[in-house]
């Protein structure tokens, strides 16, 4: 999938650096050759003490937060890809930059709502440690896709909340998301990490897909060449497949064709595309025989 993040990125700004994070000791070497790309890998960082906390789960993008070459970088998930040039709409005067504006939570909210700690974190089991913090008013974000300043949380911050979770089970949800959130939010709230807000993250599960279904009217499996909106597509959720027919693909699709037609024509890019997609029905196909014979 970073194939399409990727082509994306050079599409839409040729000329800004783009940094890959590896976990693991995958060959990227044809991906670095392709988009002259600065390689950042895990298993490597010089701390031992970051390689035990990120190294083969979610936390490996925090990598790029403490070990990345950047001192402002735009971070994106491989199931995202770049809509447009949005790069006008990055703030270089705050320290994070959350890619979401509409507010989840009433600022007068009675109740916690359930899917409060089932994303992101339990308000009443983080009362014992931080009880000032007031989770009410705030814009809940995805963090398949932010802009940050290189340590803007330094990693003994992020360390000493990790163990708040060892102690408490249940205190943060699954991944990096929830603790993400709360560190983001309570740090600004004591005036110790600067934010902002934009519009920049487009989630199909949330907004709908019809906006991006008009972007691509004229595009005939191209990028269009005017997107009324640019801002990060961020396909979280089901992945944009060709044989889900469940899920709207269309732009990622276009994304992927663009890698492809780096080194192929327009048929021979189809090819490779479906070629993927053949292993991936496959694969999938192979993990529900094994689950059969395994029960």
């Amino acid at each position: 999938m970073v194939q399409a993040t990727l082509a994306s990125m050079r599409y839409y700004r040729p000329d800004v650096p783009i940094c890959l994070t590896v976990d693991g000791d995958f060959d990227v070497s044809d991906l670095e050759k392709e988009y002259d790309l600065i390689v950042l890998r895990v298993p490597e960082l010089p701390s031992e003490e970051m390689r035990k906390l990120i190294c083969g789960n979610y936390r490996a993008k925090l990598a790029a937060l403490w070990e990345g070459p950047f001192e402002y970088y735009v971070w994106l998930d491989s199931d995202a890809i770049v809509w447009g040039d949005f790069t006008p709409q990055i703030r270089m005067d705050v320290d994070f930059q959350i890619f979401w504006s509409e507010i989840s939570i009433p600022a007068d909210a009675p109740e916690i709502p359930s899917w409060l700690p089932h994303f992101y974190f339990d308000p009443v089991k983080l009362r014992r440690f931080d009880p000032d913090f007031e989770w009410r008013g705030k814009a809940y974000f995805s963090s398949g896709a932010f802009a940050c300043r290189r340590s803007a949380i330094p990693f003994d911050v992020w360390d000493r909340t990790e163990s708040w979770a060892r102690e408490s089970p249940g205190l943060f949800a699954w991944g990096e998301m929830g603790m993400l959130n709360y560190l983001v939010y309570a740090m600004a709230q004591r005036n110790e990490l600067k934010i902002g807000m934009s519009d920049l993250q487009h989630i199909g599960g949330h907004h709908g897909v019809d906006e991006l279904k008009q972007d691509c009217i004229d595009s005939d499996w191209h990028f269009p060449n005017r997107i009324r909106r640019p801002r990060v597509a961020h396909f979280c959720g089901r992945k944009p497949v060709l044989f889900d027919r469940n899920t709207y693909s269309r732009p990622f699709t276009i994304a992927r064709l663009e890698h492809h037609r780096r080194r192929h024509r327009h048929f021979g890019a189809w090819l490779a595309v479906l070629n993927e997609e053949r292993q991936i029905v496959l694969s999938k196909v192979k993990r529900r025989l094994w689950n059969l014979v395994a029960r």
